[in-house]
Order: structure tokens, then C-alpha cells, then sequence
């Protein structure tokens, strides 16, 4: 029993990086999509697509604002500032 215990605490560890890391990747692509507008109503479209599906209304609440939260903040995300990967070659040759 306690060997299940741990198993699904380790499981539960994993899930919990591996959303921190997806989190990560996705709030860079959405920092850089090249149509920042386009984006946030794609994702306000989608989420109330997802949030009306039958899929999604046997979910308890809490796991629905779970989704709701997170896409929420992704829409926060504000366009990053173009990235020169060549601003430090040309400030040391200057």
C-alpha cells in the first residue's frame, strides 16, 4: 500500500513539472506569435468551445476555472520585443 502511495505521489510530482515546463513553452509562443490579436481571440473562441463541449460538463467546477485561470493569464502575455541574436557581435565590433 505504501509502495502505491508513493508511486502516485511520484506520478503527481511529474504532472505537476511537466505542466510547469509546458507552461513555459507555451507562454514563450504566445509571447512571440506573429499576430498577437489574432491569438488572444483564437484562444477566447477555443476556450469557450472547450468549456461548453460535453466532454468538459461532467467536470466539477474548480477543475473548469483551473482551465479558465490558465487561459486567461496566457492572454495576459504581452509580445515580446524582437530578439537580434546578433546585437552582441555587432556592439563588440563597433
Amino acid at each position: 500500500m505504501d509502495e502505491d502511495i508513493e508511486a502516485l505521489r511520484r506520478e503527481v510530482r511529474h504532472l505537476i513539472a511537466m505542466n510547469a515546463a509546458a507552461y513555459v513553452a507555451i507562454t514563450s509562443l504566445v509571447a512571440t506569435h506573429p499576430h498577437p490579436q489574432q491569438f488572444h481571440l483564437h484562444l477566447v473562441t477555443a476556450l469557450e468551445a472547450v468549456l461548453g463541449s460535453d466532454r468538459v460538463a461532467g467536470w466539477p467546477e474548480d477543475q473548469r476555472e483551473i482551465v479558465r485561470k490558465v487561459v486567461e493569464t496566457f492572454q495576459g502575455v504581452q509580445p515580446a520585443a524582437a530578439i537580434d541574436p546578433l546585437a552582441s557581435f555587432r556592439a563588440s565590433s563597433a
